[in-house]
């Protein structure tokens, strides 16, 4: 099974790897067919996104599939919220990346402060000088209004809804536009791997039923569950590279090329799915 996952992930990351070389002209900051904001912010997120697809792929070249979908689910969201961020006119977009740079990380900081002011109350006075790391992320009164001016708690909550989740997917599902509606099936993998976030009974449980199989369905299931991992991967990294050029007006008709060079990969990722449907349900 070794050789078996090292030579997926190594495929699966020269296919990531060239679509990020494809991306990269339009990454840049010499780059001038974005607005400055928004390319720096958005390809934040795209580089982001890029990272956390290797971390996750290393987990998976060592048989950390559970570990790799906590990553896996991260990927979605920025993913998600990347496209959401590149659609509209260019007046949409600053503000979206305002909102996403700027105000909801502001809202953020007041949160933390006042978790901040909690966890200090618990520190003796004597040991305050070893938290000063912590201390310094607390706010001023003066500077949570001057955060909050001109909005009220009810504003504040939309906008936060605005970017969760669940409402950016509600709003792809309900656009009407056959490139965005498909992506409500993600919901589903960012439902499930919740539970493995958060340690709850369902997520342990998933992991525990699995252990108690016999080999064989052990190792169908387990090598399903990567091969699916890895597919996803590779089309969250597809995705980038169409919201990208699509927002900048530049060609990709490389996508489909690519993919076919990487016929391999992709013919046994569903081989390995058929197999485990062959030895789970004998189909």
């Amino acid at each position: 099974m070794d050789d078996k996952l090292k030579q997926l992930t190594a495929l699966a990351s020269h296919f990531v790897g060239e679509h990020f070389d494809y991306c990269k002209p339009l990454l840049d900051q010499d780059y001038q067919g974005m607005h400055p904001v928004v390319r720096f912010i958005s390809t934040q997120l795209y580089l982001s996104c890029q990272f956390s697809t290797e971390s996750s792929l290393l987990l998976l070249r060592h048989g950390q599939e559970w570990d790799s979908e906590i990553i896996n689910r991260s990927i979605i969201e920025g993913v998600v919220k990347y496209i959401f961020m590149l659609q509209g006119t260019e007046d949409e977009t600053i503000e979206k990346v305002k909102e996403y740079w700027e105000i909801l990380p502001s809202y953020s900081a007041i949160k933390r402060s006042d978790r901040v002011s909690s966890l200090l109350k618990t520190v003796s006075s004597n040991e305050l000088h070893n938290w000063k790391s912590i201390d310094d992320l607390k706010l001023e009164d003066s500077d949570i209004d001057s955060i909050r001016e001109g909005t009220n708690k009810q504003q504040r909550k939309l906008l936060e809804q605005k970017w969760s989740f669940s409402n950016i997917i509600q709003g792809f599902s309900k656009s009407g536009d056959e490139r965005l509606m498909p992506l409500v099936h993600l919901a589903y993998n960012f439902g499930m791997s919740s539970h493995l976030i958060h340690k709850d009974g369902d997520g342990v449980a998933m992991i525990w039923e699995r252990c108690t199989r016999e080999i064989e369905r052990q190792e169908a299931v387990k090598l399903a569950h990567i091969a699916r991992a890895i597919s996803d991967l590779c089309s969250f990294a597809e995705a980038r590279t169409v919201i990208l050029h699509q927002h900048c007006n530049t060609k990709y008709d490389f996508i489909d090329k690519l993919r076919d060079s990487y016929s391999p990969l992709f013919s046994e990722l569903k081989d390995l799915l058929k197999e485990f449907n062959k030895v789970e349900y004998e189909t």
